[in-house]
């Protein structure tokens, strides 16, 4: 049976719907959310290599919770007692949660509210993939290295560049990553400019057919795939008493994960300044710890009596090329392990987690 201690969660995002779902008969859980399903968007650039993939990396937020609900709404303030919504409802709460995550360009994430436009623009973008004779993508983080290994896993005959302003793919991470990558992406036939800057892109949201110019003036042609970065959702906790965001949107947090002056509301995923980065293996650890934390809450004990939140020493980074290839570092020794493309495969690469997600969301 349910404690009658609320907790309301905004954003079903990874980070989000994880907690939900550990917290669910334990608390009274409300979950705010505006779409109408998740989106797996770890998945979204293999979906743009292989578009059958689409529908399967959407999962409807209807069976996720058996005691606590999900309202489809979005969240305007937050206060000590609550969220206060944009259409004028109210969520009462002991505490709350903010995990509204980040948006990317598309078709990488959803730009709205709706999933079958987030559908409709991946579809459209494949399609462009499909047609294109040279891909040209700008940015190389996850997001632009696992999509070049995709694209030439389903398609090898086309040409593929990858440009970044970086000289290092993954300049955090220690060096043998970044080597163990170039390897590989160049054994697949992926033109690397790393260390090149890139001008003249017609827009910087989606995909569109044009040319970049290089750093070195080189002029790379085709259809142009940004990739440039995660934007952390400021709304609505930037506004909050005491917040402090960092240069990229991230706002610092105490050892409990609290983002501003207001005890009893909790920042995880994106939107926490842990030093973890913004990926989906972060809010895997968060949202465990977060609905251990609020457990004990709701027992009566004390937060500062609670042990605070560790980060990851090493965060663990998967970067699977297509199915069978990829490299990833581990959060194991003081460093990482850099592993490669069996234990990449076996953990990320070969099903991009949609069996447990299937599972997650009663599919």
């Amino acid at each position: 049976m349910a404690s009658a201690y609320r907790v309301a969660i905004i954003g079903g995002g990874y980070a989000g719907f994880e907690l939900a779902k550990k917290l669910d008969g334990y608390v009274d859980v409300t979950l705010i959310e505006a779409r109408e399903a998740f989106v797996h968007n770890v998945g979204a650039p293999r979906a743009m290599a292989q578009p059958d993939l689409i529908d399967r990396i959407i999962f409807p937020y209807d069976r996720l919770l058996q005691s606590g609900r999900i309202l489809r709404a979005r969240a305007e303030a937050v206060d000590t007692a609550g969220v206060s919504l944009a259409d004028g409802g109210r969520v009462d709460a002991d505490a709350v949660v903010v995990a509204t995550g980040s948006g990317y360009a598309a078709p990488f994430k959803p730009q709205g509210d709706s999933t079958a436009d987030f559908a409709n623009q991946l579809r459209a973008s494949a399609a462009q993939v499909a047609a294109a004779g040279q891909i040209v993508i700008v940015g190389a983080g996850a997001v632009g290295v696992e999509l070049a290994g995709e694209i030439k896993a389903a398609h090898p005959a086309k040409r593929v560049a990858l440009v970044s302003a970086q000289p290092q793919i993954f300049p955090m991470y220690r060096a043998e990553l970044h080597a163990r990558l170039t390897r590989q992406l160049s054994a697949i036939g992926i033109e690397l400019y790393l260390g090149q800057s890139a001008s003249g892109l017609a827009r910087s949201d989606a995909p569109h057919e044009g040319e970049v110019v290089l750093g070195d003036g080189t002029v790379l042609q085709g259809l142009i795939v940004p990739a440039i970065g995660a934007r952390v959702t400021q709304e609505p906790t930037h506004a909050l008493p005491g917040a402090k965001p960092a240069a990229n949107g991230q706002l610092a947090v105490d050892p409990w994960l609290r983002p501003s002056s207001l005890p009893g509301v909790f920042a995880i995923g994106d939107l926490a300044g842990t030093g973890e980065g913004m990926t989906v293996v972060s809010a895997s650890r968060h949202a465990p710890w977060m609905a251990a934390t609020l457990r004990k809450l709701a027992a009566g004990q004390a937060l500062e009596s609670l042990p605070a939140y560790q980060p990851w020493k090493v965060p663990p980074i998967l970067i699977p090329l297509g199915a069978g290839k990829g490299t990833s570092v581990l959060p194991l020794g003081s460093r990482g392990m850099v592993v490669g493309d069996w234990l990449t495969t076996m953990i990320k690469g070969k099903d991009l987690f949609i069996p447990r997600y299937n599972k997650e969301f009663g599919r």
